[in-house]
């Protein structure tokens, strides 16, 4: 897919249910093309989220982003995607990865051959869902005469990839219908996205004209740039130091894998690592700052090929608020 297609708003598990149904509707009134929900452990699950914004929303697509195939069966995951996108009347998009390792040796989880776990799973999500009867022996699952008893509204559901690596964003151009990107992406890896969709596509044979790439930003847009600037580094403090040193996410932001060590290292001892984020830093991984430089640097991630540039919710900011001025004073200025 070319070109900006929609404004989304991100909703954590942070949010109580009650408040983000709120947001929801706030989204849609706001005219935002999608909200989606994450299912971040041990936060509140993604699912209830997305069955209370399903009743209280009519035309906002609702996205998840993203569950696993590690603590949920394919069958299990069909039968849920089925049910809800009934709820919402076809308007969803489910999103799978592999999870954050470390949650999920929390549970007793080796995250083993991610790729290959994942594109089973879907492969066996998508037959449940035609309403086949499917018996599967693979390497990671198993089924014996599983079949929905009930007609899914759609047969056929939009399931995005969300992962980090080359070799994951092939995969979502093999076989996903769209990539999320995690926060902290930048223009730089964008492109980079893109890149890797497309050889993925290639081995597929398929094109992208309906492919989406959805991009988590984090955002604090104020004319205070000192305050959106402090705003900003509190969040990317709690999730900086758990990001992959040299990966490329922190590669393609400029961040040496030195760096983002030490920072790891330093939220293990229980330091505050506030003072390694400098302000560059801050505004290059989130869209801070006011409302000119903000539509300056969304510019920038449209061009490279964000589709749909989502809101990623950061502690203090005021998502209402930041959803009004997103409709009526930076939007009009991205199509």
């Amino acid at each position: 897919m070319k070109g900006f297609k929609e404004f989304g708003v991100a909703m954590t598990g942070v949010f109580p249910v009650k408040e983000a149904v709120v947001l929801a509707k706030g989204a849609e009134k706001a005219g935002l093309g999608s909200v989606w929900f994450a299912e971040d452990y041990f936060f509140r699950g993604g699912i209830p989220y997305i069955a209370a914004a399903s009743m209280a929303t009519e035309r906002i697509r609702i996205g998840l982003g993203v569950i696993n195939p590690y603590s949920r069966h394919p069958a299990l995951i069909a039968m849920e995607f089925g049910a809800l996108d009934e709820m919402a009347n076809k308007r969803l998009v489910f999103g799978l990865g592999a999870g954050v390792p470390y949650w999920m040796s929390q549970m007793g989880y080796a995250v083993d051959k991610p790729l290959s776990r994942t594109k089973e799973c879907i492969e066996l999500v998508r037959k449940i869902m035609t309403g086949q009867n499917v018996t599967h022996e693979g390497e990671f699952f198993k089924t014996k005469d599983v079949k929905l008893i009930f007609d899914p509204v759609r047969k056929s559901i939009p399931i995005y990839l969300a992962f980090e690596g080359k070799m994951g964003l092939e995969l979502a151009g093999e076989i996903g219908d769209g990539a999320i990107l995690s926060i902290f992406n930048t223009p730089s890896y964008i492109k980079f996205a893109w890149d890797r969709v497309k050889v993925g596509a290639k081995k597929a044979g398929k094109n992208l004209d309906s492919f989406e790439m959805v991009s988590y930003i984090p955002m604090a847009i104020d004319d205070d740039v000192d305050k959106a600037i402090r705003l900003a580094r509190n969040l990317m403090k709690l999730y900086l130091p758990h990001s992959q040193p040299g990966g490329p996410l922190m590669e393609h932001a400029g961040v040496p894998a030195d760096l983002t060590k030490a920072m790891t290292k330093a939220a293990t001892e229980g330091r505050d690592v506030e003072d390694m984020i400098t302000d560059k830093m801050v505004q290059t991984l989130g869209v801070v700052g006011d409302t000119e430089s903000c539509i300056k640097y969304l510019r920038q991630f449209i061009e490279a090929g964000a589709n749909t540039p989502v809101l990623f919710p950061m502690p203090g900011v005021d998502l209402q608020q930041t959803m009004k001025v997103l409709s009526k004073n930076v939007i009009p200025h991205l199509r």
